[in-house]
Order: C-alpha cells, then sequence, then structure tokens
C-alpha cells in the first residue's frame, strides 16, 4: 500500500536479524514553515489513521502502518518544536523477532 505524505521510507533489513526503517523528509515538506510541517504532518497522522482503520486486522500492511504511525506520533512534538533536522535521514531499528516494545530510533 502507498500513501503520499511527507516521508520517504526505506526499509532495509541488517545483520542482527532485525530491519531498519530510514525515514527522511521529502523537499517539498522541508520547505514549508513551521506552521505549515506542522499542520501537514498532523494531517499524514490523521491519514495514516484513516487508512489504517479501512484495513482488516490480517492485513500484512496493517501493522507497517501502524508502526510508522507509531514512529510519526511521536516525531510530531519535535516537528512541532522545531527540534528536528529535516534534512537528515532518522533511522529506527525494529527487531523482528518481537516488533513490539523493542523500537529504538537512532540518529
Amino acid at each position: 500500500m502507498e500513501i503520499t505524505g511527507p516521508l520517504n521510507i526505506g526499509v532495509l533489513d541488517n545483520d542482527t536479524g532485525g530491519r531498519e526503517l530510514h525515514l527522511s523528509f521529502k523537499a517539498d515538506f522541508r520547505i514549508l514553515n513551521l506552521q505549515q510541517q506542522s499542520e501537514n504532518f498532523q494531517a499524514f497522522i490523521k491519514t495514516l489513521i484513516n487508512e489504517i482503520h479501512k484495513l482488516d486486522e490480517s492485513d500484512t500492511n496493517r501493522q507497517g502502518m501502524t508502526t510508522i504511525l507509531q514512529i510519526c506520533e511521536q516525531l510530531q512534538p519535535h516537528i512541532d518544536a522545531n527540534e528536528l533536522p529535516l534534512e537528515e535521514t532518522i533511522v529506527v531499528n525494529i527487531q523482528t523477532q518481537s516488533p513490539f516494545g523493542n523500537i529504538k530510533i537512532s540518529g
């Protein structure tokens, strides 16, 4: 499933048996002023929530989208406060053996 938003999202398998999400902000998002960035990101979160609710619980896209939603909800206050260097890639490590509770954001 593809959802258009302010992020480029890449998934890589790492050497430890987990996965890494690489999140980077699109150029058209980075050039917005702070208020526009905040509103745009909030709208993206609402879109994710709406799209997740449309999916059956057994749909494989649902878990991935829920993970992205959780990360975005954690990023929102930092976007609102202008605390993130938007030109840098955010790397999120996810342990595939137990994806819940083992999400670590680094970078």
